[in-house]
């Protein structure tokens, strides 16, 4: 199965040190929501900013056509 996961940056501008929040969306193959829970962690692992997910939702994607994750 495919789910959208939504995720909130915090990130703070060095120039003006104000916090800029930005909404990114990951679409994740996975078994269940707690899994992409877990890849989405990983993924954000290590990073020096706040970040949290806002939702997780099953998509009706089928399959992901084009270029093997591994060739990006």
């Amino acid at each position: 199965m495919y789910y959208k996961a939504k995720v909130r940056e915090k990130i703070e501008d060095e120039k003006s040190g104000k916090i800029k929040k930005s909404t990114v969306d990951y679409t994740v193959k996975a078994v269940s929501v707690t899994d992409v829970e877990v890849y989405i962690t990983k993924e954000y692992d290590g990073v020096n900013f706040d970040w949290e997910l806002l939702s997780v939702s099953e998509t009706k994607t089928v399959k992901v056509l084009g270029l093997d994750p591994s060739d990006v």
